[in-house]
């Protein structure tokens, strides 16, 4: 009888353990199931707030543009207000961060008056000299032995371009933008004034097709640039350009700009540019040494960084 009720008793208190053993392993799961819940709902929110809040910078960013792009528009002096808006930060309303922008034209300005024959000319950038690409941090580089024109303030004279041999490039300043010093190896046969803008151009030769409205431009790269440097001077999206042909200049617009290194540049869906003199179809260009001048047309490059506020 006493041996029976040992081993009940001993039975009992095994299955007691067991049970707790069983306890004990249920709420380790659940525990684990529950951080593993709390991990999946924390990341998710988590990854809902950073989604919001580059939203929201994007959309900072987007808005200090069109601000910019409103106040050049409405403004009388436009290379003043251009170097204004240059680093310029907005804040905005509510703490709710702020944007800062960045200007890369494409003419040059002139601050000063030079007589005919003079070089070198140091004239200015309404900002700062403009990327490679809309998305490098890389500022073009100049290359010798290009063209500039000149458009004389409320003049419509077709005036000849320049012959420039070195040009060297300084650091944006809050009074007038970015220095570039040209050397003339031919001047200019009219005085320069105050005022008066300049166009960066170069000799370019095709050996494609000549194209009609809708259709791709293809110039060759000059020979001895390797660096692709006349073929990144183009604006790499929505740029502008004009041709001089016969004594004549065509303006016109492009989507994309593709290039080939070391080999040729390719401007896509070439356009008229609305308001502008109806261009010449189909754009021809010299397939022979030294080629068509080519200069960039007024394009403004904008950049902006936002901070988002929490």
């Amino acid at each position: 009888m006493k041996v029976f009720n040992i081993k009940n008793i001993n039975l009992i208190k095994s299955q007691n353990g067991a049970t707790l053993v069983v306890i004990i392993i249920t709420m380790v799961a659940l525990a684990v199931i529950g951080i593993a819940i709390y991990s999946l709902t924390y990341t998710a929110s988590l990854n809902q707030v950073v989604a919001q809040r580059a939203a929201k910078a994007f959309y900072i960013a987007e808005s200090c543009v069109r601000v910019a792009a409103s106040e050049y528009k409405a403004s009388a002096n436009k290379n003043a207000t251009l170097v204004s808006l240059h680093n310029q930060t907005f804040p905005m309303p509510n703490n709710q961060g702020s944007c800062t922008v960045e200007i890369y034209p494409y003419w040059l300005y002139a601050t000063t008056a030079y007589n005919v024959g003079v070089s070198p000319i140091t004239i200015y950038l309404p900002g700062a000299l403009p990327k490679v690409d809309e998305n490098s941090d890389e500022s073009l580089v100049l290359r010798d032995g290009g063209l500039l024109k000149i458009k004389k303030a409320g003049s419509t004279t077709n005036y000849f371009p320049a012959v420039f041999s070195a040009v060297s490039v300084g650091t944006f300043g809050e009074a007038s933008g970015t220095p570039v010093t040209f050397t003339l190896s031919t001047t200019f046969s009219v005085t320069i004034a105050a005022g008066d803008l300049f166009y960066l151009g170069y000799y370019y030769t095709s050996s494609g097709p000549a194209p009609n409205a809708g259709e791709n431009l293809i110039l060759n790269i000059p020979a001895g640039d390797t660096n692709n440097d006349t073929a990144r001077i183009f604006p790499s999206s929505k740029g502008s350009f004009f041709v001089e042909a016969g004594g004549a200049i065509s303006q016109y617009s492009y989507d994309e700009r593709i290039i080939n290194p070391g080999t040729s540049v390719t401007l896509t869906n070439i356009q008229a540019i609305a308001g502008a003199p109806t261009p010449v179809w189909p754009v021809t260009i010299s397939n022979t040494a030294p080629g068509t001048p080519i200069y960039m047309g007024k394009s403004i490059g904008f950049r902006s960084e936002s901070e988002y506020g929490d």
